[in-house]
């Protein structure tokens, strides 16, 4: 008979399962010049497959205490004096719910890769950096504290960046890249200064901790701090109003990688992680009213953006911000259950959508010649005549992204880049003079 303790520290392992993969992929790759594709196939499948057992098993364990949270403490990875970073899960409807849709995606993913970057140069590449994105979002999923959390969250990031970048030998795919990068550098400072400001609050990060303190607490001015630096970070990795004009560019990468990270998984951990701090945000009306306006205004501009997209990707990341959007004021008007659900439904809608995408033009064909018709889908056309002024200008504002990027690359962008050339000519200067000033340079010029 295997004991609890023994199911637990399978569950334990899922986030192991595909960080082991991806170990062993690498080491094959540092003997071999080119790895066979079905031994990394092989290994990516055994991995995720034991990583969806561990997540099965941890789902079982959960319903079997009566569906109540469960904070399993592990092992403490650092300790000094009262600060302890602890190896800890965190096992409730929200987790279960995100980890069981993330760890069967990634495992779907896997087998679609298999065939779909068949031969490709970077096949092995894939799979090694698609096993670290599963090890990246189970950790920020299961983990049972902020700590965990931003440790997944960037493993998340690193990973989406060097998939939109995966042909790297096109410029196009490079700049959609750097371009996610500067969004995620610049707002993920948001969760690193919550989980900090957590940390002088409430002096832990640990789920359990966090929400036996704030239940039927007043965090006033902290509160809202915390949950505005929370929504910070949630607004870059959800790609929101006004920091979202990555996610169009990330279709840059394969198929795979943008059904996974931009339409299932990855744009959908800034809502997680305004789902899992709902105890926070309560206490935080403030943060709660951003979270609200930003949903709510992301939801509106995204979808009329995507009526008037020219390829079908584009159409379905903007429908996909604009989903998201509304997960947004869901949390906002404090229906965390129902945004979990809307999460859930919505990433495997958009993860069979985005993978369906390069089929589309094939389908309606074969839709239009079954039923008796022939030559190209036909367009219709409205004239401009019957629309009105509004309805016009609507449509430019629409098909120019409302001119949001343009206003952050005047008011912002350039700014920043006046002030950082100006600062590194001072430093320049600086060096140079100090280097001039200095006995050592002032020998060696004596000596030559």
């Amino acid at each position: 008979m295997i004991s609890s303790q023994a199911i637990w520290h399978f569950a334990a392992l899922a986030p192991g399962w595909p960080a082991l993969g991806a170990l062993l992929i690498g080491a094959l790759a540092l003997f071999q010049n080119r790895p066979r594709e079905h031994v990394v196939v092989a290994i990516a499948h055994l991995a995720l497959w034991l990583s969806v057992g561990s997540v099965c098993a941890g789902t079982a364990m959960w319903l079997s205490q009566g569906r109540q949270p469960v904070d399993l403490q592990l092992l403490d990875i650092y300790r000094s004096g009262d600060y302890a970073l602890e190896l800890r899960l965190y096992f409730d409807l929200a987790s279960v719910v995100v980890s069981t849709v993330a760890a069967v995606l990634i495992l779907a993913t896997s087998r679609f890769a298999q065939r779909y970057l068949h031969r490709e140069p970077g096949f092995v590449r894939f799979f090694v950096l698609m096993l670290t994105f599963a090890v990246g979002v189970l950790l920020l999923v299961l983990g049972g504290s902020y700590d965990l959390l931003l440790a997944g969250w960037e493993i998340v990031g690193w990973t989406s960046v060097l998939l939109v970048g995966f042909f790297q030998e096109r410029q196009g795919p490079v700049r959609a890249a750097l371009r996610v990068l500067v969004t995620y550098r610049l707002c993920d400072i948001g969760l690193l200064v919550g989980a900090v400001a957590l940390h002088g609050w409430l002096h832990s990060s640990a789920y359990q901790d966090i929400f036996e303190h704030v239940a039927g607490s007043h965090g006033g001015a902290t509160a809202s701090f915390v949950g505005l630096c929370l929504l910070f970070a949630a607004m870059g990795k959800s790609a929101q109003i006004p920091v979202g004009g990555w996610l169009p560019r990330a279709m840059e990468g394969p198929t795979a990688s943008s059904a996974v990270f931009y339409g299932g998984l990855s744009v959908h951990m800034g809502v997680y992680l305004l789902i899992r701090s709902a105890p926070v945000l309560e206490q935080a009306p403030l943060a709660r009213f951003c979270v609200l306006v930003i949903g709510a205004v992301t939801a509106v501009m995204a979808a009329l953006s995507g009526q008037v997209s020219a390829d079908a990707k584009s159409g379905l990341a903007y429908a996909t911000i604009s989903q998201v959007g509304l997960m947004f004021v869901e949390c906002a008007l404090g229906l965390p259950k129902l945004a979990l659900l809307h999460l859930a439904a919505h990433s495997l809608l958009r993860y069979y959508q985005f993978l369906r995408t390069p089929s589309t033009l094939q389908d309606a064909l074969a839709r239009r010649r079954a039923e008796g018709g022939a030559g190209p889908v036909p367009v219709e056309l409205t004239a401009s005549t019957e629309t009105s002024s509004f309805q016009r200008f609507l449509y430019r504002l629409a098909i120019e992204r409302f001119a949001i990027e343009a206003v952050l690359d005047r008011w912002v962008a350039r700014p920043l880049l006046a002030v950082a050339r100006s600062l590194g000519r001072r430093e320049d200067a600086l060096v140079g003079w100090l280097m001039g000033h200095s006995p050592v340079a002032k020998e060696g010029r004596h000596e030559d």
